[in-house]
């Protein structure tokens, strides 16, 4: 056993084996804010081989309520620069890939093919059609979630299913109104609850433990205490899961 993972190990289903398949494996995390920034620790501390971190981003004083990578001495800094001098700390065997852009419909294929998973740890829907896109596309799975005020939902879609993220939100979403932290406000512990659930299902992809991973949509509201799985319905007319045309990669939200 290593010593660095000796306690995870020892969790039955992971062994050294699972170790092993996690050293391997690369994984492409979109944003390093409120999401990304727990999602990276999980991921980093877990020992994956490698992971690209992509954001456009500085650090603010208000991040810091809820980013927890981030301290007072990186406000105005680059957060994947900063996230990567942290992460490092953390597990120097981890190969990290700090990308300092902006995903867009032109890039995204460039910056997260070639991956055995794709994250969201953005805020925004654009961005989510462009990863959704993309994983539908090259058959990648992608691991989505979204928090505001204090509730949160998330969804592994596998390539294997005939459904994906604009089956949850519509293709009809007017993305510019849909809530965030900024507009709605947010208690930080509903990130490390969404969080979890997106890192634990990762490890579970990464590992191929594909049979424990959860085919539903969690949602999750912390200040009422309640939390649901729901059914997500295949769409026959959607372009995407069809395989049809991916609108976010042509610009078309």
């Amino acid at each position: 056993m290593n010593e660095r993972y000796v306690v995870q190990e020892k969790f039955p289903p992971l062994g050294v084996e699972g170790q092993k398949l996690l050293r391997k494996s690369s994984v492409v995390l979109v944003g390093v804010g409120g999401l990304g920034t727990f999602i990276a620790q999980y991921l980093v501390r877990a020992g994956v081989g490698r992971l690209r971190l992509i954001d456009f981003d500085v650090v603010e004083l208000s991040n810091l309520q809820r980013q927890i990578l981030y301290d007072e001495g990186d406000v105005g800094k680059s957060k994947v620069h900063c996230a990567y001098t942290h992460l490092r700390r953390i597990n120097s065997e981890v190969t990290l890939e700090p990308v300092e852009d902006k995903l867009t419909g032109q890039n995204a294929e460039s910056l997260l093919t070639g991956f055995d998973v794709i994250m969201d740890g953005t805020d925004n829907y654009q961005a989510r059609f462009v990863m959704n896109d993309v994983a539908k596309k090259n058959g990648i799975p992608f691991a989505f979630g979204s928090v505001a005020s204090a509730y949160g939902m998330s969804k592994m879609f596998l390539p294997d299913e005939k459904i994906c993220l604009r089956d949850v939100v519509g293709d009809s979403l007017d993305v510019s109104n849909a809530p965030t932290a900024a507009t709605g406000g947010l208690i930080s512990p509903i990130l490390g609850v969404v969080t979890a659930f997106m890192a634990a299902e990762t490890i579970k992809v990464l590992t191929g433990a594909l049979d424990k991973v959860e085919r539903r949509l969690m949602v999750f509201d912390l200040w009422q205490n309640q939390w649901s799985q729901l059914y997500i319905a295949e769409n026959p007319q959607c372009e995407v899961c069809s395989g049809k045309r991916y609108p976010a990669l042509e610009g078309d939200f």
